[in-house]
């Protein structure tokens, strides 16, 4: 669906100039691994790399073509492709065609959403319909039993995105406390955090005047070195009371990501469109920052102009 559907955060740049590889396409052939893999019997890791290397051997580097067994799977597959079409009418037929196939497919939502959701609570709606597919699919058992470890299998990501999704629109609408609520589960499915929800549940804590929330995320992410932390530490010690810790965390976020100061201090001006990329401490990173946590330091009494005069210093 030639880059026409977007996911709603920026992702990190590879550290080449190369294309970005299509997620979902890498996201299919991992699927068609695991499938594969978990069709086997194997009675060692080294047994298991032996089967792996004889299989991509005969396929010249390539795994052999995946078969859906069951309605599920062939709505997913239908599903892959979609985030493939040329269009969005495209896109969106074979959605509801995976829908047809399978009502639990929470990806085909999740495209629905993408390309027919003409305002914010049409859009809100289908991805509360992926989220209730999507837990359908899984069952409760099985959020009993991989609670925590969440993304690291393919079968949850429909669920996560349509749940991700279902968070932002339901931000957008002025329903921030659910918003929220929706964010902090995603974090105690999957703490790793491979879909970047630390930095806009952090945002969110700011905006709402939730220190305590913001202040437990600094504690489960000891070692977050982005923007987002580093520029909302200083937010943070100002809220509390503490301005000379808050020009110590300003040093440090300076030469982590030195470009967040000229968008504050108005030398450069935000783009009209926001990146899909960035890299840690470039230029992307900053405009992501600065739209994405400005309502934090407007809603702090005295906190911009603290910041801009120590900026201009």
């Amino acid at each position: 669906m030639a880059k026409k559907i977007k996911s709603k955060g920026a992702k990190r740049k590879t550290p080449s100039s190369l294309p970005l590889p299509n997620p979902m396409a890498m996201e299919a052939t991992l699927a068609n691994l695991h499938r594969i893999m978990g069709e086997q019997k194997f009675a060692s890791v080294e047994e298991a790399q032996v089967f792996l290397d004889h299989l991509l051997a005969e396929g010249s580097g390539h795994l052999p073509a995946f078969k859906p067994q069951s309605p599920r799977e062939l709505a997913q597959e239908l599903v892959y492709q979609a985030w493939d079409a040329p269009t969005e009418q495209k896109a969106a037929a074979l959605a509801r065609q995976a829908l047809a196939i399978s009502p639990d497919c929470a990806d085909a939502y999740n495209i629905l959403a993408e390309t027919e959701g003409r305002s914010p609570e049409k859009t809100c709606d289908l991805y509360h319909k992926g989220v209730e597919a999507g837990a359908r699919a899984l069952g409760e058992d099985f959020f009993a039993a991989n609670k925590g470890h969440f993304w690291g299998m393919v079968e949850t990501r429909p669920y996560m995105r349509a749940r991700l999704g279902l968070s932002h629109y339901l931000w957008a609408m002025g329903r921030e406390e659910e918003s929220i609520q929706h964010c902090e589960a995603l974090l105690d499915l999957n703490p790793n955090d491979n879909q970047g929800i630390r930095d806009v549940l952090l945002s969110r804590y700011l905006a709402l005047g939730n220190d305590v929330g913001a202040a437990r995320l600094y504690r489960e992410y000891p070692d977050e070195w982005s923007a987002a932390f580093l520029w909302s530490r200083v937010l943070l010690d100002l809220r509390r009371g503490d301005p000379a810790a808050a020009k110590t965390s300003m040093r440090v976020a300076k030469k982590r990501n030195p470009h967040v100061q000229a968008f504050f201090t108005g030398k450069s001006k935000l783009p009209a469109e926001l990146p899909e990329t960035y890299s840690p401490g470039d230029r992307d990173e900053a405009v992501l920052y600065v739209a994405s946590f400005a309502q934090a330091w407007m809603a702090s009494p005295g906190a911009m102009e603290w910041l801009i005069s120590r900026l201009a210093d």
